[in-house]
């Protein structure tokens, strides 16, 4: 997993793009879905209420610009870290994704119904348990597992405690291949990740897709109806729906990321709305070089118009009473509001 936290590095750069958090209930839990015989996706179509808006003015638009990025940021890095313990390497481009991946764990407690415990790279343990639905030679829909972790540290710079339910709720082609489709959701996220001094958790549901099917193009999907993230930083409710497209062609090294979602701050103390407007664009190991964002709150109808005008400047389009006319304008960049 050493060169996913790499091309985490890279990717997240680009991130700030498609979160949204607000108040609300996750999904019932996986024994409620077994009772009830869910073969649905368990999240409903309808979003949860919001949280008090944030009123957006030019003293808080920088604050509010930074909090949508940094959310984002959490987002892919817990998307991509958890993403990378669950999604098999691609053959073609094994170092895209973890050689220590728990894939092959997990299609094993298909076929044996487990449980099945194992030690981690260098130190702590992952135990499966489950159970195979439909086929229980393979891997299939409708699979349901338990995965805890115990300090798991496979020696990728960060260690993985905590457990969730996952659900296999969709499946087209072979994952073993280059060529696949594999959505996963997540119930009772109960999970912290700690990276040196820093650390995060989530809690809740989440899902989450890798689309292979035109490869070497990848897209990475979380999805929340909503999840709870807390980092030292902030405290995050966000729900919604981003994507993160790469190309696994080393020639090809732009990235794009884009999304709509409701994101809750503690911080801020209230709710946003944001939107890509434009996907941002980004080469590896750079800043964005495009891409725009719509920030908005619904008392005051304001808006924060995020627009990345090059890798070194980005421009905030402030209309903090929805008239149509902006009340001011200010520049920054983009490592300033990523920090």
């Amino acid at each position: 997993m050493k060169t996913l936290r790499i091309l985490i590095a890279q990717l997240l750069l680009v991130v700030g793009i498609a979160s949204t958090l607000a108040s609300g209930g996750g999904g019932g839990g996986i024994n409620e879905c077994i009772l009830c015989g869910f073969v649905a996706d368990p999240f409903p179509d309808s979003l949860p209420p919001t949280r008090d808006w944030v009123d957006i003015d030019a003293a808080n638009a920088q604050s509010v610009a930074a909090t949508v990025v940094q959310a984002g940021n959490l987002v892919f890095d817990f998307s991509t870290v958890i993403g990378g313990q669950i999604f098999p390497s691609l053959p073609s481009a094994p170092d895209l994704l973890s050689s220590n991946s728990k894939f092959e764990t997990i299609a094993a407690v298909a076929i044996t119904g487990g449980p099945i415990s194992e030690a981690c790279a260098e130190s702590g343990t992952i135990t499966v348990s489950g159970r195979a639905e439909n086929d229980p030679l393979t891997l299939s829909e409708k699979d349901i597992f338990d995965l805890e972790f115990d300090a798991c540290d496979d020696g990728d710079g960060y260690i993985i405690d905590g457990r969730f339910t996952l659900w296999v709720s969709e499946l087209e082609g072979d994952p073993r291949t280059d060529v696949f489709r594999l959505r996963y959701v997540m119930w009772n996220l109960d999970v912290m990740i700690a990276a040196g001094v820093h650390s995060y958790s989530a809690a809740e549901d989440l899902t989450l897709i890798w689309n292979s099917l035109a490869f070497p193009e990848i897209v990475l999907n979380p999805t929340s109806y909503p999840v709870q993230l807390s980092s030292q930083a902030d405290g995050y409710r966000w729900s919604g729906d981003q994507s993160l497209t790469f190309n696994a062609d080393p020639f090809i090294t732009m990235t794009s990321a884009e999304g709509s979602s409701f994101l809750g701050s503690e911080q801020l103390g209230g709710s946003v709305n944001y939107e890509t407007i434009v996907p941002l664009q980004a080469s590896a190991g750079q800043a964005p070089e495009l891409g725009e964002i719509l920030v908005s709150e619904g008392d005051n109808n304001g808006t924060i118009h995020i627009v990345i005008e090059s890798s070194a400047s980005v421009r905030l389009d402030i209309d903090a009473d929805g008239d149509g006319i902006l009340d001011d304008v200010q520049f920054t960049t983009w490592a300033a509001l990523h920090e």
